[in-house]
């Protein structure tokens, strides 16, 4: 049974595997790029460091199925006896008013229900990576659906790969920029974030307008790999909080009966 497990939760992504786990009333965090040599076994590491010996249960949820078979097939051929939960949309305790909630992110549900555990609602939640997505859950705690974006990434490799003269940014350069910028770089950075941000503000402003009565404005939830990029130019108060798809996992109930088998393709 899964109470007397040890309880890791990973969210394959597009380009990353991020990982929580509980050790005692600490959660430990951990992301991969799935460019890195070996990453399933060093996924299967950071597990035997957190929790040594200890039975490990396993759930996951995944936007990249390519990725989550590889993982599971290194789980099962590594750690034998071993219980992996593949989360689909029916496992999420959260209504859903969507056109095909079969068809929803389990990336996306997971951030909304982790965040409606975190303050009052309605909230927005912005999930920052590969994509950019901005949901709406409403004052009742329904996921609403809400907006995708290209993420940071997708933007500027999209410039690069189409003109001849533009190069490829690299996000995780700290420096500012000034407007008007006075370089290439910095106009591609000043033109994608700024531009970003704005959207996601607008629809956060949008959401609030269509949404029923509330008497104070929705909460703000921002979390992925460029939260902390688009952070700092938002205009709307907001709090960020890392690793939500795997906070969701985590909080789910513990008893939860999931397929053992293969992974969602939601």
């Amino acid at each position: 049974m899964i109470e007397s497990r040890q309880l890791v939760a990973v969210d394959v992504g597009n380009s990353s595997v991020k990982l929580a786990a509980a050790h005692g009333d600490v959660v430990h965090d951990h992301a991969i790029p799935h460019s890195s040599p070996r990453w399933e076994q060093s996924v299967l590491d950071w597990a035997q460091r957190i929790f040594g010996e200890h039975p490990i249960a396993w759930r996951m949820a995944s936007v990249r199925r390519s990725a989550a078979n590889q993982l599971s097939d290194a789980i099962y051929q590594r750690v034998a006896p071993t219980q992996i939960q593949f989360v689909t949309h029916r496992h999420v305790p959260m209504p859903v008013a969507v056109d095909h909630p079969d068809r929803l992110g389990i990336d996306r549900l997971l951030s909304a229900f982790a965040a409606s555990r975190r303050a009052r609602m309605p909230a927005v939640v912005i999930d920052a990576g590969s994509a950019v997505t901005v949901d709406w859950v409403s004052g009742s705690g329904e996921f609403g659906g809400g907006a995708i974006l290209p993420g940071l990434g997708l933007q500027s490799r999209s410039l690069s790969t189409e003109t001849e003269a533009l190069p490829q940014l690299q996000w995780d350069d700290p420096r500012p920029f000034r407007l008007p910028a006075r370089n290439t770089a910095d106009a591609i950075r000043a033109g994608i974030l700024v531009g970003l941000s704005a959207a996601i503000d607008e629809l956060i402003e949008r959401y609030g307008a269509n949404a029923e009565a509330a008497s104070e404005p929705p909460s703000v939830f921002l979390t992925g790999g460029d939260a902390s990029t688009i952070s700092s130019h938002l205009r709307h108060n907001h709090q960020v909080v890392p690793n939500l798809v795997c906070r969701g996992l985590l909080e789910l109930p513990r008893s939860l009966e999931v397929s053992s088998s293969t992974p969602s393709s939601d």
